[in-house]
């Protein structure tokens, strides 16, 4: 009854977002289901639609770093724009350490993202075309790309192509930055640490790799996160989800996915 997918933005957007996605639900005739969401890293800006309630509205999503729990009901539709860390200071025009802990924000305390684009997502028929709300909405507010820290865009990208599956050490060690550097402005253009920002995309690259796969050896997995044995990694689960991660696998596996993004 659940359906996700992502996809990658343009080009000229890359620098700005990590990834457009959307999540549904069915129209069939269920009360709610309770839906748990596994931190990300990242802040999101959210159109939200229920045709049954008449409900129509934009927000932002939080920085949590634990997983919450949210009723979802038949006919529910969200499509999002998935922030990226190096930019997210700069294009909400905020000190992102205000979405930590924080379920969602009000968009109308951002008025320069507001701007009469709850209207425009109203009128949207489908993802395709709510991205191309978020991709006009970006063009106006015109962030070029010399407007955020380009050693943070690197930090993000280094972590996404491993998978999370880095030290923070040797993170700062390529990007030719103390570790104390790294920490001071990965936190004040994102919000949060690079060492919380790891653990996220972690536990995300796990997912993907619960939702590709029919099983996963979680010995061998414990050994790739870099995790000294087995029981680290378990630790590791239950203290961001709330869940062991064979109860983390069945709960991922009762959603139907689309395209993810690696």
């Amino acid at each position: 009854m659940l359906f996700y997918r992502e996809i990658v933005p343009k080009p000229e957007f890359s620098h700005l977002v990590l990834s457009f996605w959307e999540f549904t639900a069915a129209s069939e005739n269920f009360a709610s289901i309770q839906h748990e969401i596994f931190p990300d890293g990242y802040v999101s800006l959210l159109y939200h639609r229920n045709e049954n309630f008449n409900l129509k509205q934009v927000f932002l999503s939080g920085l949590n770093l634990e997983s919450i729990v949210a009723p979802v009901f038949p006919t529910d539709v969200y499509w999002a724009m998935r922030i990226s860390p190096a930019v997210c200071a700069n294009l909400l025009r905020a000190d992102p350490m205000i979405f930590v802990g924080k379920r969602m924000l009000e968009i109308e305390k951002f008025p320069h993202l507001n701007d009469g684009i709850l209207k425009k997502f109203n009128a949207c028929q489908n993802f395709d075309e709510a991205i191309a709300v978020y991709e006009n909405q970006l063009r106006k507010i015109d962030l070029g790309k010399k407007s955020f820290d380009e050693k943070i865009e690197q930090a993000v990208k280094i972590i996404e192509q491993r998978s999370g599956e880095i030290k923070i050490s040797e993170l700062a060690e390529q990007l030719n930055l103390s570790v104390r550097q790294l920490e001071r402005r990965f936190k004040s253009s994102s919000g949060l640490t690079p060492k919380q920002f790891v653990r996220a995309r972690r536990i995300r690259a796990t997912a993907v790799d619960l939702i590709e796969n029919e099983s996963v050896n979680w010995a061998n997995r414990a050994a790739e996160m870099g995790f000294s044995d087995q029981s680290h990694l378990v630790h590791e689960f239950v203290s961001i989800t709330k869940r062991s991660p064979n109860s983390f696998a069945e709960k991922v596996k009762q959603i139907k996915h689309g395209n993810l993004i690696k």
